[in-house]
């Protein structure tokens, strides 16, 4: 049984066909890749398969239960978290700060609980700040934890989002192209990490335009074009495709 499934997902804004008839699944422990020229409908798919989209027609499946139409924050509780493809951090909160709130999904203390600052609040916060502080290490940004999140060189910016993400304690990772505006450095620092987390037992589903990247690291990856689905299969067949090269790689060159 896939981990997660999207089936026949069609999305249309207004006349226009922004994803076309696409399904894509995924098994537990996979780095499955979806690529694609400008304007493929990438980010589309995944806000479809986040909840931040409805889709015109198709579902979403996490566990052979549908999810289609949940809201993001539901969908990120049952154990699908996100980055976004234009950095999200919160400017004006620490580095730990930032991890912090992707476990809000995760707390059970309730308003009143925060405003009188009960023992139940108390206790549950530190328990929070100390799985932030095992995230960051994770991530090699402990050093940093009361550094603000945007003093930050962009790569460890990137890895930030990316521990927020991990600290809703997700099964599926959705990197919405991680490496972009990275220099060679970090893009290989940040292949090294997404390897380690594979082996940390986290599935991962990513958007990237880095082809070099892409192909190095994932196990499955999906070709997008107009909308539509051109290819399907490991790096190695992927790289031959003719439609794939004519679509995409061929640009890249």
């Amino acid at each position: 049984m896939a981990l997660l499934r999207a089936e026949h997902i069609t999305q249309r804004f207004g006349g226009v066909v922004a994803i076309d008839d696409v399904t894509l699944e995924m098994n537990p422990g996979e780095i499955v890749g979806i690529i694609g020229p400008n304007g493929a409908g990438k980010t589309t798919y995944f806000n479809v398969i986040t909840g931040m989209y409805n889709p015109t027609e198709g579902k979403v499946l996490f566990h052979d239960k549908e999810i289609t139409g949940r809201k993001p924050y539901e969908i990120t509780s049952l154990g699908l978290a996100r980055t976004f493809q234009n950095i999200r951090l919160f400017a004006n909160m620490t580095v730990i700060e930032n991890v912090m709130v992707g476990m809000q999904c995760k707390t059970s203390a309730g308003v009143l609980d925060g405003i009188f600052h009960t023992p139940k609040h108390r206790k549950e916060e530190k328990l929070v700040e100390e799985k932030a502080a095992h995230y960051l290490e994770l991530t090699g940004l402990l050093d940093h934890k009361y550094d603000y999140a945007t003093s930050l060189p962009y790569g460890k910016q990137r890895k930030l989002e990316i521990a927020r993400a991990m600290a809703a304690e997700p099964e599926i990772l959705l990197l919405d192209e991680p490496a972009a505006g990275m220099n060679g450095q970090e893009t290989e620092e940040l292949a090294e990490f997404i390897h380690s987390l594979k082996d940390m037992g986290y599935t991962i589903l990513l958007i990237e335009h880095d082809m070099k990247f892409v192909m190095s690291l994932c196990d499955n990856i999906y070709v997008l074009d107009h909308g539509s689905l051109i290819a399907q299969g490991p790096p190695a067949e992927i790289k031959q495709n003719p439609r794939v090269i004519e679509a995409y790689l061929g640009k890249e060159e």
